[in-house]
C-alpha cells in the first residue's frame, strides 16, 4: 500500500476518530486558549474592558468564521477527494480554496478599518465599551490574513486526515498568546502596560507566527510534494466556483450563528454592563468546555465525506453514531468535573469573587446546554458532510430564528436575571439535534453527488 492510500482513505473504527479528532481539538483549543487567556487578562485591567473585549472577541469570530466556512467546504471537496485516492486533485482544490480565503481575509481588515467604527459607536450603548471595542478590533484586525491561512491549512490536513502538524502549531500559538499578553496587556519584561490594545496585539502575533510556521513546514515536507500544493497552475474559476457553491450555505449559517451570538451580547449590554462582564466571563468558560466537540466535529465533516468518496455511503449513520458517542462521553466527563470543581476555571479568568458569584448560574446553565451540544454539534456536521450544505443551512436558520425570538423577548420585556438569557443554548441545541437526525435518518442525503472541476483543471 503507498502513503497517499495510507493518508488518504479513513477507516471508521473509534482508533481512527481518535487519530482525526484529537489534533484538532487541540487546534480549536487554541482559539479557546486564546480567548480564556484574552479574559484572564483584560479582566486585570478593568470591568469596561472585560466588557467591551467580549463584543470584540465576539464580533472577530462572526468574521473568521467565514473564513472556516469556506475552509469547509474544501475540506469536504478534498476529503471526497482523498476517499477516491487523488491527491493532484486535492493540489487544485486547495490552490483555488487559499487564493479565496486570501480575498476574503482582504474584505474583511477593509471592514474593520473602515465600518467597524461606526458600527460599534452605533449598537453600544455605552461609548467607552464601545471606544474600548474599536482599539481590540484595530490592534487583532492585521492578524486575519494569517488566521485565514491557517484555516487553509487546516482544511486541508483535516481533509487529508494528517493533522499532526495541526498540533505543531496550535501548541505554538497558545504559548506565545500566553508569553504576549503577560508582555504586552499588563506590562512585563521591560514593556509598558497596553491594556485592551496590548490583548489585540498578542492574539494577532500569535496568529502570524503560528501561519508562518505552518506555510513553511507545508512547503519543505518531502511527504507533501504528491499534492503539488502552493503551485498555481491550475487556478480555475469552475473549480472557486464549485468551492464558492459548495461553502455559500456554510458562510451564511456561521454568519447567521455567530452574528446571532453578538446579537446576544449587544442585547445583553443593553441590560448592563455588569451583565456583560458576567456573560464574557461564562462565555470564555463555555468555549472551554465546547472544546472537544469542535475536534469531533471537524472529524465527523472529512470522515463522512471520505467514506463517501470511498463508495461506503452505508457506513455514514453507523460512523455517525460512533462519532456522536465519544463526544457526548468526552463532554459528559469533563463537564461533570467543571461542575463538581468550577472555581477552578473561574479562577483562572478574574480574581474578582462577586463577578464569578453572579456567573455561577449561567454557568450551570451551559454546562447542560454543552452536554446537547456535543450531540447536535457531531449531527449536524455529518448533514454537512455528506455534501448538502443547504440542508445544513436551512437546520441553522430555524434554529438561529427561534433563538433570536427568545432572546429579544427575554432581554427587552421580561428582564430575567441572566442565567435565563443563557436557557436560549439549551433550546438552540435541542432543536438543532432533532432536525439534524430526522435528516440524517430519512437518508435524502443518499442521491447527492458532488460535483467538482478539478480533473477538467488539469486537462
Amino acid at each position: 500500500m503507498t502513503f497517499a492510500e495510507l493518508m488518504l482513505k479513513v477507516q471508521t473504527s473509534y482508533k481512527e476518530i481518535w487519530r482525526i479528532a484529537w489534533p484538532i481539538m487541540l487546534s480549536s483549543m487554541a482559539n479557546t486558549v486564546i480567548n480564556f487567556t484574552d479574559t484572564a487578562f483584560v479582566s486585570r485591567v478593568g470591568e469596561k474592558e472585560l466588557a467591551a473585549s467580549a463584543l470584540g472577541g465576539v464580533f472577530y469570530f462572526v468574521m473568521v468564521m467565514i473564513g472556516v466556512a469556506i475552509g469547509i467546504g474544501s475540506q469536504i471537496l478534498i476529503a471526497r477527494k482523498a476517499g477516491e485516492n487523488k491527491p493532484i486533485e486535492i493540489g487544485v482544490i486547495y490552490d483555488n480554496s487559499f487564493i479565496i480565503l486570501l480575498a476574503t481575509a482582504i474584505c474583511i481588515q477593509l471592514l474593520f478599518y473602515g465600518f467597524v467604527p461606526t458600527l460599534m459607536h452605533h449598537i453600544v450603548k455605552d461609548q467607552a465599551i464601545a471606544e474600548s471595542c474599536i482599539v481590540y478590533l484595530k490592534a487583532r484586525g492585521w492578524g486575519i490574513v494569517f488566521m485565514m491561512i491557517l484555516i487553509s491549512l487546516r482544511s486541508f490536513y483535516t481533509g487529508i486526515a494528517f493533522t499532526r502538524i495541526i498540533t505543531y502549531s496550535t501548541i505554538l500559538m497558545m504559548t506565545l498568546n500566553v508569553l504576549l499578553n503577560y508582555m504586552l496587556t499588563l506590562g512585563h519584561w521591560g514593556f509598558s502596560p497596553m491594556g485592551i490594545f496590548g490583548v489585540g496585539t498578542a492574539s494577532a502575533i500569535s496568529e502570524a507566527v503560528a501561519a508562518v510556521y505552518a506555510i513553511l513546514y507545508t512547503i519543505f515536507s518531502k511527504k507533501l510534494k504528491q499534492f503539488n500544493l502552493f503551485r498555481f497552475k491550475n487556478i480555475s474559476f469552475a473549480e472557486m466556483f464549485d468551492i464558492i457553491k459548495l461553502s455559500a450555505p456554510i458562510v451564511l449559517q456561521h454568519i447567521v450563528s455567530m452574528g446571532a451570538w453578538f446579537l446576544f451580547f449587544v442585547l445583553i449590554e443593553k441590560i448592563g454592563s455588569r451583565e456583560l462582564a458576567v456573560s464574557n466571563l461564562v462565555r470564555s468558560v463555555y468555549m472551554v468546555l465546547m472544546t472537544p466537540v469542535w475536534g469531533y466535529a471537524q472529524a465527523t465533516n472529512s470522515m463522512v465525506s471520505n467514506v463517501i468518496g470511498q463508495g461506503r455511503k452505508f457506513e455514514v449513520l453507523q460512523l455517525t453514531r460512533k462519532i456522536t458517542s465519544l463526544s457526548f462521553l468526552t463532554v459528559l466527563v469533563s463537564t461533570t468535573f467543571c461542575v463538581l470543581f468550577p472555581e477552578f476555571l473561574f479562577n483562572l479568568s478574574t480574581s474578582d469573587v462577586s463577578l464569578i458569584h453572579d456567573a455561577m448560574g449561567s454557568f450551570y446553565v451551559i454546562s447542560l446546554g454543552t452536554v446537547i451540544f456535543s450531540i447536535s454539534m457531531i449531527l449536524l456536521s455529518a448533514v454537512s458532510g455528506t455534501g448538502n450544505t443547504k440542508a445544513a443551512m436551512i437546520i441553522e436558520l430555524i434554529n438561529i430564528a427561534v433563538y433570536l425570538l427568545y432572546v429579544y423577548l427575554t432581554t427587552q420585556f421580561f428582564h430575567p436575571p441572566v442565567e435565563v438569557v443563557w436557557v436560549c443554548e439549551i433550546i438552540y441545541w435541542s432543536m438543532m439535534g432533532a432536525l439534524s437526525y430526522w435528516y440524517l435518518q430519512s437518508g435524502k442525503w443518499k442521491a447527492l453527488n458532488l460535483k467538482d472541476h478539478s480533473e477538467m483543471a488539469l486537462s
